[in-house]
Order: structure tokens, then sequence, then C-alpha cells
């Protein structure tokens, strides 16, 4: 009998951010995630069932990491023209990853104003 996983999922993912109101209009305004709350100088995003929390970097904390966050779109080739009418500049063509019969599963990457890596990965019709 397989045990249960001790750790159900990822509830919550934190971005340091130099100017935190910008980057908080970019994510709100640009990408449209709801805002959950304000609370001691972050804001708290819902994304699915992960909240994304942006607040003020440390003194001797980078912004930008190593990390980068996939955005699930519901419908890809809307999502990909919305955000390039908000001038969101993706530096490459989506690249299929997967094939499966009439779909695939793609990844399209770009920065957010602070260099903080993110994409768009989903199934989309082939």
């Amino acid at each position: 009998m397989d045990a249960l996983p001790l750790l159900s999922g990822i509830c919550q993912i934190a971005l340091a951010s130099a100017d935190p109101v910008s980057l908080v209009a970019f994510y709100r305004d640009t990408l449209g995630l709801p805002v959950l709350f304000e609370a001691g100088g972050m804001t708290f995003f819902q994304s699915g069932a992960t909240r994304l929390m942006i607040g003020s970097k440390q003194p001797d904390q980078s912004v930008g990491g190593d990390a980068v966050i996939y955005f699930e779109p519901r419908d890809w080739s809307t999502a990909e023209s919305v955000l390039e009418g908000k001038g969101i500049a993706f530096p490459h063509p989506a690249q299929v990853l997967q094939r499966a019969p009439g779909r695939e599963l793609a990844l399209r990457a770009f920065k957010d104003p602070e260099g903080h890596t993110l994409a768009l990965l989903g199934w989309r019709p082939a």
C-alpha cells in the first residue's frame, strides 16, 4: 500500500521586487490575476490553486532569480494574442513539447518587467 505524499502541492510562490507597485500592476493589469489581499507591504494574487505574493526585495536579495512560473492558458491563441496586444514580447515562437491526437503541449516563455521568467504552458489544438 502506497503512503500519501508528504506534500500536497504548492500553495504559494513569492517574488521579490525592486518596484512592487509597478510589478503588482503588471500581474494585475497585464496578466489579469485577481488580487486576493494586501498585507504588510505585500500583495497576494490567486492563480488557480496557488497564491502568488509580490513584496519588496531584501537589501542583499537579487531580483529575477532562476525560477520559472508557468501559467496555463484557458485558450492558447487568445492568451497569446491578448498578451502580445498588452506589450508582452515573446522572444521565441512556442515550442511543442509533446503531440497527441488533435492537440499539442506547447511552451512559450516571456519575462515580466523585472526579469522574472514566465511562460505559457498548456495544450492547444494541433
